[in-house]
C-alpha cells in the first residue's frame, strides 16, 4: 500500500483518531468452514445474516433451510480446487494483523466523520474468485482468494486482464474495502447518468478515501500507477479541454459514458500512458476543488450531497494550466 506516499487529507487540521475506542476483528470464515463445515448451527450464529450471503450469493448453493444445503457446502469446501485455493490463501493470510491494523485506523477515521454510522463486522472468505468485496447490512466480506499475488498462478487461467491483476494484491485490500463500503453507504444518485455526474460520484468516492486511507498511496487508492498519476497530473487542463469540446459531459448513452468512468487498462482517446477509468481523476479534482471552496463543509454533507452539478457549479472548477 506504500508504493509511494502522498497524503490529500481533506481536513487542513491534523486529525489523531488514535483515541477514538474502536477496534476491527477480523473474523476468518474461510478457517471456520475448514474446522466446522458440519455444525451450521456454530457457522450461523458466527456470521448471522453474512453467512445466508455467502452460500446465497457467493457460493449459489442456497440457505441452510434449503434441501440438500449441507450437502453442497461440504462438496465446496472439500472441492480439490478449492482446497488448494484455501491452503495458498491460509499461507499467504496466517498472520492478518497489518491489515486488520489498516482496517481499524480506516474504520476510525470512518466513525470520526460519521460518528452515527454503522461500523461493519469485517469478514474473510473464500468464494472461488466470486468477489472481492461485498457489503450487506452490518457486515463487509473480504475474498482473499482475489488478493493472492499478481504472480499468483490461478489469475490466468481465468483470463482475467493485466491491469486487474496487478492490483490483486495484499496492498488493495483496506482501500477496496473502504471503497466497497463507501459505495453501499451512498449509492450513486439513479437519475443523474451524464457523464458529469459519474465523474463526480466516484470523485466523491474518491475523496473519501482520502479521508479514511489519508497515509495510503494515491496509486493504491485510485488504483493507477505512479506513470499513469504523474500523466494525470500533467495533463488535467488536457484531460478537461478535450471533455468539453467533444461535448462529452452531459452525455448520457451509457456506452459513451463507460469509455471514461469503466476500469481498463487505458482510456479510451487519450494516449497509451492515461489510465483506465480517468473520469474518476476529474471528479475528485471537481470535488477537491469545491471542498476547498467551503472547507467548513463536512464531509457528511458532501456525501449525502446527490446534485452533482450543483457540486460543478458551485466548485468553480479550473484545471490548472
Amino acid at each position: 500500500m506504500l508504493l509511494f506516499i502522498v497524503s490529500c487529507n481533506p481536513d487542513k487540521r491534523k486529525i489523531d483518531v488514535s483515541k477514538v475506542n474502536l477496534s476491527i476483528s477480523v473474523v476468518r470464515l474461510e478457517d471456520d468452514l475448514a474446522t466446522s463445515v458440519n455444525n451450521l448451527a456454530f457457522l450461523k450464529k458466527k456470521y448471522g445474516s453474512f453467512f445466508d450471503l455467502f452460500t446465497y450469493q457467493l457460493l449459489k448453493i442456497g440457505t441452510p433451510d434449503t434441501v440438500l444445503f449441507k450437502t453442497r457446502l461440504n462438496d465446496f469446501v472439500h472441492d480439490a480446487d478449492i482446497s488448494n485455493i484455501y491452503a495458498d490463501t491460509k499461507k499467504m493470510y496466517t498472520d492478518f494483523s497489518l491489515i486488520n491494523d489498516q482496517l481499524t485506523d480506516a474504520f476510525r477515521y470512518f466513525n470520526y466523520y460519521f460518528p452515527h454510522k454503522i461500523i461493519p463486522k469485517v469478514v474473510t472468505y473464500v468464494s472461488g474468485f466470486s468477489y472481492a468485496v461485498v457489503c450487506a447490512d452490518s457486515s463487509m466480506g473480504i475474498g482473499l482468494d482475489m488478493y493472492l499475488g499478481s504472480d499468483s498462478k490461478y489469475y490466468p487461467s481465468l483470463q482475467l486482464p493485466e491491469y486487474k491483476i496487478k492490483r490483486m494484491r495484499k496492498e488493495y485490500i483496506a482501500a477496496d474495502a473502504m471503497r466497497g463500503w463507501a459505495q453501499s453507504e451512498w449509492e450513486q444518485n439513479a437519475s443523474e447518468t451524464d457523464l458529469l455526474s459519474q465523474m463526480i460520484y466516484q470523485g466523491k468516492v474518491q475523496y473519501f478515501l482520502d479521508a479514511t486511507l489519508p497515509d495510503a498511496a494515491d496509486s493504491i487508492k485510485f488504483g493507477y500507477t505512479k506513470q499513469q498519476l504523474d500523466w494525470c497530473t500533467a495533463s488535467e487542463k488536457a484531460i478537461w479541454s478535450f471533455l468539453v469540446d467533444q461535448k462529452l459531459l452531459f452525455a448520457t448513452d451509457a456506452s459513451m459514458t463507460a469509455k471514461y468512468v469503466n476500469d481498463g487498462p487505458t482510456t479510451n482517446g487519450f494516449p497509451k500512458e492515461s489510465p483506465g477509468n480517468v473520469g474518476a481523476w476529474i471528479g475528485f479534482r471537481i470535488v477537491k476543488a469545491y471542498m476547498e471552496k467551503y472547507p467548513d463543509l463536512p464531509l457528511d454533507k458532501l456525501m449525502n450531497e446527490i446534485d452533482y452539478k450543483k457540486i460543478f457549479r458551485d466548485s468553480n472548477y479550473k484545471p490548472a494550466k
